[in-house]
Order: structure tokens, then sequence, then C-alpha cells
């Protein structure tokens, strides 16, 4: 460093040429400057050791936060896949739960419309014989009726006397 400032101060002096009262001058700046790196030398080097070490201490400091910090990120990326992997089995078992329960349910709804049919079945089959069964006394009613008139149109009241008779001699042999 004293080396590079004495040429530099000599080049200076010898481009312009030398003038008598620029030697002490120059001898003057010479130790001064002698001065003080005596007295700056110790401490300089401290200064710049310790801040050596302080910059080397935050880069060790700093790889050895990144490593931690790849570290939790491939644990996190871990995580994530495992995470993907259950959410997309808990989706498919919720597919086939879902797949199931439709069928399920299908099949509960075929049973019960089954069961409706034969239902509705044996009911209209209840309600035609019902209906069946009071249009035959309908008919019979409705024959008797007839007959009735019929023969109330054409009974004479000696076939009247004959019917009556004959009915009492049934009575009188049933005693």
């Amino acid at each position: 460093m004293m080396s590079v400032l004495l040429t530099s101060v000599f080049g200076l002096f010898a481009s312009e040429g030398l003038d008598p009262l620029g030697i002490p001058k120059l001898v003057n700046l010479i130790i001064f400057v002698g001065i003080l790196y005596y007295l700056l030398r110790k401490p300089a080097r401290e200064f710049f050791a310790q801040r050596l070490r302080d910059v080397r201490s935050t880069l060790d400091r700093a790889a050895k936060e990144r490593e931690t910090a790849t570290t939790k990120l491939k644990e996190i990326d871990d995580r994530l896949a495992r995470l993907d992997r259950a959410i997309t089995e808990i989706q498919e078992q919720n597919d086939r739960e879902s797949e199931a329960e439709r069928v399920r349910i299908q099949k509960d709804t075929d049973r019960e419309a089954e069961r409706l049919r034969q239902l509705a079945r044996r009911e209209i089959d209840s309600a035609k014989l019902g209906a069946m069964i009071e249009l035959r006394k309908f008919a019979a009613d409705k024959s008797v009726e007839l007959a009735e008139q019929m023969i109330r149109g054409k009974l004479t009241p000696d076939d009247d006397r004959r019917l009556v008779d004959r009915a009492s001699a049934g009575l009188g042999n049933v005693t």
C-alpha cells in the first residue's frame, strides 16, 4: 500500500517537474502516511479480520438456514403429496359409496314400485269383484222387479187366489 502511494506521488512530481518547496511537503506526507499506517495497522487488521469473521458467520448461518428451509420445504412437499393422495383416495371412496348408495336406492325404489303395483292390482281386483257382486245384485233385483211387473200385468184375480191356496197348502204340510 505504501509503495503504491509513493509511486503515485513520485509520478506526480516527475510529470510536472520537481519543485523545491514540494520536497518537504512530500516528506511530511510520507511521514504522516507512515505514522497513520503504523497506528492504524493493528486496529484495521482486527477490524477487517472481525468483519471477515462476521461475514463468514453470517454466510454459514444463512447456509444452515437455507438447508433447514430446504429440508422443511421437502417435508411440506411430501406432506402435500400425501395429502393429495389422501384426498384422491377419499374422493374415490366417496364415489364408490355414492354409487353403492345410488344402486341401493334404485333397488329400494324398484321394490317399492313393485309393491305399490301389486297393492294397486289387489285393490283393483277387489273393487272389480265388489262391482261385479253389486252388478249381479242389481241385475237380480231388476230381474225380480221386471218379473213381478210382468206377472202382475198378466195375473188375474183367479190366478192370484190359486197361488195363495197353493202357498197355504204348502205351509200346512210343513207343520
